[in-house]
């Protein structure tokens, strides 16, 4: 290797790691603030390596306890948030996982029938979606909520997951379409000519050439609804109900602001999707012929 050519890896390798430490540095500084006591949090100047190590806002989070809120008037308003962070956390996964697979499912029949079947209107469908997607948000929201409303179901996690599903499945589909037009039909003609059906080919054949798709399209979904505000502060209402999303601006106390328990429940918000993606992205860049039959 030339000295021109190993200099010019090593700035690479710098600025990579520079970029990398700058889009890492929150959640850093968040992990090293939520292991801080009160006193080094509010400290001035702000010290990034602690002095002292504690997991007491762990440890109130995950018992319920309160931190440092001011004790009179946690007293007088009932249990402190902290308490029901257990709570907020089973709601998000539930929800984030009831969205995933509805989404998954959905737009994956819905893109393999767009693209195997002929129907009229068919060609309009995909763009029609993804139009769908590209509308904000926060227009569907009031009218799902009279619509909610209307059904009773305001207030419960079912709600959150018919509104997540609005807004994941159109840009689901179309990811799905896009990807399945790239899988060779010819694979599952050859199996249709031996004898097996249209069910065994979708199961055994397409599914297992299309499962990169089907985990871009279940990360995109997971992200969404783990981490939406909006949908969450507009249809619940009972603190046991809250997402995390939602929750977790109860540590807002007035003026007071709990960083301790704010910066230890972002780090306990952050890590299981960082977790999964680092597990999962493998597949995101697998070949469009995995699982592939080779005849």
């Amino acid at each position: 290797m030339s000295a021109k050519t190993l200099i010019g890896r090593v700035a690479l390798y710098a600025l990579l790691s520079a970029i990398t430490f700058l889009v890492c540095f929150p959640l850093v500084w968040a992990f090293f603030t939520s292991v801080k006591p009160k006193e080094e949090i509010f400290r001035w100047p702000p010290t990034l390596w602690p002095e002292s190590w504690t997991l007491e806002n762990y440890r109130a989070l995950l018992e319920g306890k309160q931190a440092y809120f001011q004790a009179g008037a946690a007293a007088a308003s009932g249990p402190p948030p902290s308490a029901f962070f257990l709570d907020w956390f089973l709601n998000s996964l539930i929800v984030t996982l009831g969205t995933t697979a509805i989404s998954t499912i959905v737009s994956t029949l819905a893109a393999y029938s767009l693209t195997r079947f002929r129907f009229p209107g068919q060609r309009a469908v995909p763009y029609l979606a993804l139009v769908g997607y590209m509308v904000p948000s926060i227009i569907f929201v009031f009218p799902m909520f009279l619509v909610m409303a209307d059904l009773r179901l305001t207030d419960t996690l079912f709600s959150l997951i018919l509104g997540y599903v609005c807004i994941t499945l159109p840009f689901c589909m179309w990811l799905m379409w896009a990807f399945f037009r790239g899988v060779p039909i010819e694979i599952e003609e050859a199996a249709l000519v031996d004898g097996a059906s249209r069910l065994r080919v979708f199961w055994e054949i397409v599914l297992p050439t299309a499962w990169p798709g089907i985990i871009a399209a279940a990360i995109f979904t997971l992200i969404v609804s783990w981490n939406d505000y909006l949908f969450g502060r507009v249809f619940m209402n009972s603190m046991e109900n809250l997402p995390l999303t939602v929750g977790v601006m109860h540590f807002f106390d007035g003026t007071h602001v709990d960083w301790g328990l704010m910066m230890a429940s972002s780090v306990l918000m952050t890590v299981p999707m960082a977790v999964l993606f680092m597990l999962l992205q493998k597949h995101l860049v697998a070949g469009f012929g995995a699982g592939a039959v080779k005849g």
